[in-house]
């Protein structure tokens, strides 16, 4: 799943992150994404770029996610009378590292400008 953080005026000026990348970039400067949608008013803007400001001269001690590896056991079973190896279920998850991060603070803070340019408001869902 993901959220995709949009200008109210400007709709096809959007980010769209992972629920878990959006969780950590979002958090950074004081945004609750727990309820999966919400909206930020015009008026909150420059209090919130501030924060973002802040977050992103902080960003090296904000927390990453380690890449991982994982496979689902592998089984054997009987199809048509022969033994068949079905291999578990991969899944890769890229994680999220410091450059990420910021890199994706740095696109917050530049769609919350934008906003702020248009006197919009901004959504995430």
């Amino acid at each position: 799943m993901s959220i995709t953080i949009r200008i109210d005026q400007q709709p096809e000026t959007e980010v769209n992150y992972s629920n878990r990348n959006a969780a950590i970039v979002l958090g950074a400067p004081g945004i609750d994404t727990s309820d999966g949608c919400g909206e930020i008013d015009f008026a909150e803007l420059p209090r919130l770029r501030q924060r973002a400001i802040r977050a992103l001269h902080q960003a090296w001690g904000i927390q990453t996610v380690a890449p991982t590896d994982e496979s689902g056991p592998t089984r054997i079973l009987e199809i048509d009378g022969q033994p068949t190896i079905q291999r578990g279920v991969r899944v890769i998850d890229p994680g999220i590292d410091q450059e990420g991060v910021v890199r994706r603070l740095k696109e917050v803070f530049h769609l919350l400008a934008v906003a702020h340019e248009l006197r919009s408001g901004v959504t995430w869902c």
